[in-house]
């Protein structure tokens, strides 16, 4: 099985807290820039973070394979 790497492009993030509220082992808010972040990589692609991958309004987050 593959490792996958999750992202949030800070550029495109809105910061409207809706990934840490859908996943917040995988998700949380900067606290400097008010916008979400990675806080622990997934060990795998879960439900949650498919969900809040779909669920982000401005695409910011990603889910890659690595490798």
């Amino acid at each position: 099985m593959s490792k996958i790497i999750v992202t949030v492009d800070q550029e495109k993030c809105i910061g409207c807290n809706t990934c840490p509220l859908i996943d917040p082992e995988t998700f949380e808010m900067d606290e400097n820039t008010y916008k979400a972040k990675v806080k622990k990589q997934p060990e795998t692609q879960t439900e949650a973070v498919k969900t809040a991958e779909t669920s982000c309004p401005v695409g910011a987050i990603s889910i890659t394979e690595e490798k």
